[in-house]
């Protein structure tokens, strides 16, 4: 008889192991490694998922010898196994490197949705629900106005119905925070009505999409196509990284070195940091190679996942392009894969497993005899510091091709803008360069990483700040909708005129998000076009397509957005970028936060000028002398670089020294206290100077969600003997762990505080 070893899908440490089950004969023929089960565990009724990861035949006699009795796999779900033998070692290996449970891992290679062919949770993949308003806009902001509708959930919704066409359910449940029990009870009250729609196939189905010829290459961008072509060609692991200024022409090397790979019978997976936000670089692929591209990214139906991850596993494209979890796609006989604007946050994820993109797929070239190729105008300081000490390769593409240049800064004092009597938001200087926009028919990006109207609300007679009653923040203010939101939690409250803690009206707003600079501007420019592109104006299907293809084809005259704007966005009429609030982004007391302000900055600035007409960076500042704007006023990427590498080395920070940050989260701040005390002292505990373990502390934001958290940091160079240790000592803490105390484990955490 057949035995399949199963590992159970759960989340319990304790049961991340093995468990044999026999396979029923009608079964024997669809059990396959890698397949999904479902099986009868423990004393539970229902039935719980499992994946098959070993097969061993057992003589009825040795399975009678055995102490248990051995049940039966109930249902095989998948059809095809996406999970083969190199995808299970890869499972284990960060199973032990990011401290998660195999299946944590797994699950990032199944296609997305529920496993089951039969199960009657299967979602409905054909169509979707559209949200419709009954009333009219007058209508509704009257009933609001007179507090006939009351709830701020309500009031949310409308108002975003009101500013946003074609929603759907799913966008207001996901993007919104809003239960679908708030929806049916407006739905109840008259206001809204739901239709059923057929599901949009893809973000990029609307798009005419021609087909392209590979350019002409400049000398620097021959130099590194013909360089790490041969090493394609040589079909051995090497990793490198193309260190190009901003409009360089990187994605035009990505493309020839996909054809070198196509050429060489091999396939390529192509990471991008967020599709719908560099959805012309993902077209500028389409356009070469066809319908020999497979796109996965979230915004996409189950449906099309699927069918995208069949195509895939079936062989039928060569190429796959997407964002993160792109680099699990079951893809065979790998090439190249090419992680663009490798600096991003998001290649890191920041659920369990908490891992980074870049070592997974370090990890997947080596197996696979693969060349991996990282491309940034901004790289990570630990992938500057590899190129430059020789453990991975650097090119650097250091112009602009043909006739653009890079674009001229000017840092504005904002201080002598108030000595000035300029109390507003914008510098003269930026209101002089809008103007002259304006009157040339050129276009103007403005950053400001600040969405809704002010930052938050305060009483100015006993100083009250409006928080969220679930989170340690303070909530923001929308004055669209007259609501204050919190950006964690989406707790959701009606603008409240009075203090709760003195009774005063005198209540003053705090720092201005990108709602107030878009109405300041209206003011300054009683005409002018603008449109705003931030968390709130995008929760919508498709747009971010839709407002960066509106600013593009009818010339509209700014556009104001958070850090979304900087993004992959090539628009030739934009010759003007204003960057405000960059003294916030400088102020973060975190590791990382000048290498990700430096970023920023330097990626929105790069907007200006890429094609023919010259571009203007104005950067407003209360700090001329803070040496990142110098180093980004000079272009001096190398220059913000030694000052940065020599920060980490002084205090033992990546690439020096390994962070681990444990995680303790409960319900009751003094019991997560007191257990985060028992984890570090068990830490301390015969501590070989191998490791540094410092006391525990809570993070900037204590609370989040109703959960208090209490942070752990070790500092190490992580190895196996460490690894070892570690897992030595959180078993030993989860002995007496209190069952509502969780914990969690990350490795070189991207923000600590």
């Amino acid at each position: 008889m057949i035995i399949a070893k199963i590992l159970i899908n759960t989340s319990v440490k304790s049961l991340n192991k093995v468990y044999d089950y026999i396979i029923p004969k009608e079964l024997e023929n669809d059990a396959v490694v890698g397949k999904r089960v479902l099986v009868s565990f423990g004393r539970g009724k229902n039935a719980e998922e499992g994946i098959i990861v070993k097969l061993v035949e057992e003589t009825e006699e040795e399975i009678k010898s055995r102490k248990y009795k051995l049940k039966e796999i109930q249902e095989i779900l998948d059809e095809v196994s996406y999970v083969n033998e190199e995808r299970l070692k890869l499972a284990k290996y960060m199973s032990y490197v990011y401290f998660c449970n195999v299946y944590d891992a797994l699950k990032l290679m199944f296609p997305p949705g529920t496993a089951s062919k039969n199960s009657s949770k299967s979602v409905n993949t054909k169509q979707d629900t559209q949200i419709i308003l009954k009333k009219s806009t007058d209508e509704i902001m009257q009933d609001i106005e007179s507090e006939v509708i009351k709830s701020a959930k309500h009031i949310q919704l409308l108002t975003f119905l009101i500013y946003n066409e074609y929603v759907l359910v799913s966008d207001v449940v996901e993007g919104l925070g809003i239960s679908k029990a708030v929806i049916n009870t407006v739905v109840k009250n008259g206001y809204i009505e739901l239709k059923k729609v057929d599901k949009e196939v893809d973000l990029l189905k609307d798009y005419n999409v021609e087909k392209t010829e590979k350019k002409v290459p400049t000398k620097e961008q021959k130099e590194i196509i013909d360089k790490i072509g041969s090493y394609i060609y040589d079909e051995k692991y090497k990793q490198c990284l193309i260190f190009g200024v901003t409009g360089s022409g990187k994605t035009e090397v990505y493309l020839q070195l996909i054809e070198k790979v196509l050429n060489q019978g091999k396939k390529a997976i192509i990471l991008v940091p967020e599709i719908s936000l560099t959805y012309q670089t993902v077209t500028r692929f389409l356009s070469r190679f066809g319908n020999n591209v497979a796109i996965l990214h979230s915004k996409m139906t189950i449906a099309k996942r699927k069918e995208e991850y069949k195509r895939i596993k079936e062989g039928k494209v060569d190429i796959v392009i997407g964002a993160r979890s792109a680099i699990f796609a079951p893809i065979d006989n790998l090439g190249l894969v090419v992680i663009d604007e490798e600096h991003d946050s998001s290649y890191y994820s920041q659920t369990t497993p908490k891992y980074s993109t870049k070592d997974i797929a370090a990890y997947i070239c080596k197996t696979q005899n693969a060349i991996l190729v990282l491309g940034s105008a901004t790289p990570e300081i630990t992938t500057y510091n590899k190129a430059k000490t020789g453990a991975i390769e650097l090119f650097e593409l250091k112009s602009r091709p043909g006739v653009a240049v890079l674009p001229q800064i000017e840092l504005i004092d904002m201080r002598q803008e108030r000595v000035m009597g300029n109390t507003g938001i914008l510098s003269s200087a930026l209101k002089e360069e809008i103007a002259k926009n304006i009157e040339k028919n050129e276009q103007t990006m403005i950053f400001l990483n600040r969405r809704g109207y002010t930052s938050y609300l305060s009483c100015k007679d006993c100083g009250y700040v409006f928080k969220c009653p679930n989170c340690d923040v303070s909530m923001t203010y929308h004055k669209t909708n007259n609501l204050l939101l919190c950006h964690y939690c989406s707790h959701v409250e009606k603008n409240i005129t009075r203090c709760p803690k003195c009774d005063s009206e005198n209540i003053s707003s705090g720092v201005i998000g990108t709602q107030k600079l878009e109405e300041e501007l209206k003011e300054i420019y009683p005409n002018i076009s603008i449109l705003r592109m931030d968390a709130d104006t995008t929760i919508a299907r498709d747009s971010h397509q839709k407002i960066l293809d509106k600013f593009k084809n009818e010339n509209i005259n700014v556009l104001i957005g958070t850090q979304m704007i900087s993004k992959g966005h090539d628009i030739a009429n934009v010759t003007l970028v204003g960057i405000l609030g960059v003294d916030a982004l400088l102020s973060i007391n975190d590791y990382t936060a000048s290498e990700k302000a430096f970023s920023n900055i330097y990626q929105v600035a790069g907007r200006a000028g890429r094609s023919t007409l010259p571009g203007r960076v104005l950067i407003q500042t209360n700090d001329t002398s803070n040496y990142i704007l110098n180093s980004i006023y000079e272009n001096d990427y190398e220059k913000f670089f030694e000052s940065e590498i020599e920060y980490r080395r002084t205090f033992g920070y990546p690439p020096f020294l390994d962070i681990v940050l444990f995680e303790l989260v409960g319900n009751d701040f003094k019991i997560v206290r007191s257990e985060a005390e028992k984890l570090y002292n068990i830490l301390i505990q015969n501590n070989s100077n191998e490791y540094r373990v410092f006391s525990p502390k809570s993070p900037y934001i204590q609370k989040l969600n109703n959960k208090y958290r209490v942070n752990i940091v070790m500092k190490t160079r992580l190895n196996t003997k460490i690894y070892n240790i570690i897992y030595e000592k959180i078993a030993l803490f989860n002995k007496t762990k209190k069952n509502n105390i969780s914990l969690s484990i990350t490795k070189n955490p991207t923000f600590i505080n």
